[in-house]
């Protein structure tokens, strides 16, 4: 009992960040149906279905776009530090921490999800800049030079 509670709870936790249903089933192990069903009555309209497909080369072609995929990163690593809690607990407070930092931001719950995958990876790095200190995110754009996303200093693999 409650042990479905909790699941019900992070579930209602993901719902309210507009998770994706695959990410939410695979976070909760809830059924599919009840999550769909539960998104549209919080929400007014259906969830979106199915794995995110985008890349971190499609979450960085703007400047903008990077800069916010590269804060999620920074907060996520934040998060990281704090060991007593599960790994999608860790995603909700990165994206809450985004999200406070920066309301405007247009990056989803679910777009941070390949954030994570890749930081995990060692696709990415998150690394400083050696001219301005600003955090970047190395290897997420497809650009061969690595540039800071402020200053235009060139970073080393």
């Amino acid at each position: 009992m409650l042990d479905n509670y909790m699941q019900q709870t992070l579930a209602l936790e993901l719902i309210k960040r507009k998770a994706r249903i695959t990410l939410m089933q695979e976070a909760t192990g809830l059924p599919k149906k009840w999550l769909r069903k539960t998104f549209r009555e919080y929400h007014g309209f259906p969830a979106r279905s199915g794995d995110n497909k985008q890349s971190i080369q499609a979450l960085t072609r703007t400047n903008k776009q990077y800069k916010e995929a590269t804060a999620f990163a920074v907060c996520y690593r934040h998060a990281q530090l704090i060991v007593d809690q599960s790994d999608i607990y860790k995603a909700i407070n990165a994206f809450d921490a985004l999200k406070t930092m920066h309301p405007a931001s247009r990056l989803s719950f679910s777009e941070t999800d390949v954030i994570i995958k890749e930081l995990i990876a060692n696709k990415i790095e998150l690394t400083r800049c050696p001219v301005c200190n600003c955090w970047n995110l190395l290897r997420a754009r497809m650009d061969q030079v690595e540039r800071c996303g402020v200053c235009k200093a060139c970073l080393k693999n």
